[in-house]
């Protein structure tokens, strides 16, 4: 287990003054990636992530990332799971993360920065349906799944669909190929 320590900054704070579900999805993806390279496994990939935020925290504050190894398949998957506490140790949300190892295929995120690429989609999410930064009172769960070319693809399309007044499934393409899937759940 690891903890990381965060301050919210001014820029990864939304309109509202709480920090914008994208940066606190980087947070999360950051302090996942510092743990996997602390523990020796630098070239690990992204496959997927779930993201659960009860509470955003407001610019300046305080929060803590804690990291815990899961289930090892050193062949093919690593998982960590993630708890996020407030600076006085409340959960306000929770994460899991999937990493590949890059003999196991060619799928996912370049490990270089995978938590500015999250953000990237997480933006063009938010870019398509605004009320996800608005939403200060609803919990929030998002799932995203990457695939092959989200790695150094600067070019995309996204589309929205409702699939019911607290779910929408979102999808984001460079031509003909998928590069991330993702479902947005409210509470």
């Amino acid at each position: 287990m690891k903890t990381f320590e965060y301050t919210i900054s001014p820029d990864a704070v939304a309109k509202d003054g709480m920090v914008s579900v994208s940066s606190i999805c980087g947070y999360i993806v950051n302090a996942a990636h510092r743990a996997m390279m602390d523990e020796g496994y630098p070239g690990c990939v992204l496959s997927r992530c779930t993201f659960e935020i009860d509470e955003r925290p407001r610019e300046g504050e305080d929060i803590n990332i804690i990291v815990n190894s899961g289930l090892n398949n050193i062949v093919t998957l690593l998982n960590r799971s993630v708890s996020i506490t407030d600076n006085e140790g409340h959960e306000i949300g929770r994460a899991s993360i999937e990493w590949l190892m890059p003999d196991a295929g060619r799928r996912g995120l370049v490990p270089a920065n995978p938590s500015r690429v999250t953000r990237r989609f997480i933006n063009k999410f938010h870019g398509i349906f605004p009320d996800i930064d608005g939403s200060a009172g609803l919990q929030l769960r998002i799932d995203m799944d990457f695939k092959d070319g989200a790695k150094d693809c600067n070019d995309f399309s996204v589309a929205l669909k409702k699939i019911c007044d607290s779910q929408y499934f979102f999808l984001a393409r460079s031509g003909a190929e998928t590069l991330c899937r993702a479902m947005l759940q409210t509470a």
